[in-house]
């Protein structure tokens, strides 16, 4: 995250879908959550980055077993250009965008649809102390 902008990475699943996500994962042994974010950022987006404070932190759903929660974190770049990194097991990373966080109402239709990314995009809103949406919802 970058001021107001947050960094995301488009996925491509091996079923041909594709969607954004935020850069993350899990921590090996041994390593601190600072470190884990740090080499998950580097990996994924090619840059270095300072980590900041927790901006939230949730409970993982559905708990699987493979993180007990998902915690977000407010982070500076400081050296490199983002660009997509590898990808793991059958999904693969392919762009990387800055997501304007002041102006929701920019955001493209997918985004606003994604049942995974935007609830997400909301929690940092609120956490940045943004003000909160007005959105317009078509019943289904």
């Amino acid at each position: 995250m970058s001021g107001s902008r947050l960094l995301l990475l488009r996925c491509r699943a091996a079923d041909g879908r594709a969607f954004w996500l935020l850069p993350g994962g899990g921590r090996e042994p041994g390593e601190s959550e600072a470190e884990c974010v740090r080499r998950e950022v580097r990996e994924e987006a090619g840059v270095d980055i300072v980590v900041g404070s927790v901006l939230y932190e949730i409970p993982a759903d559905p708990p699987d077993g493979t993180y007990a929660s998902l915690r977000t974190y407010h982070g500076k770049i400081t050296r490199g250009e983002p660009r997509p990194g590898g990808g793991e097991g059958t999904e693969e990373l392919t762009a990387v965008r800055w997501l304007a966080l002041d102006r929701p109402e920019a955001w493209e239709p997918e985004l606003q649809a994604d049942p995974f990314l935007f609830p997400q995009l909301l929690r940092i809103r609120a956490a940045l102390r943004f003000p909160q949406l007005s959105l317009n919802v078509a019943a289904g």
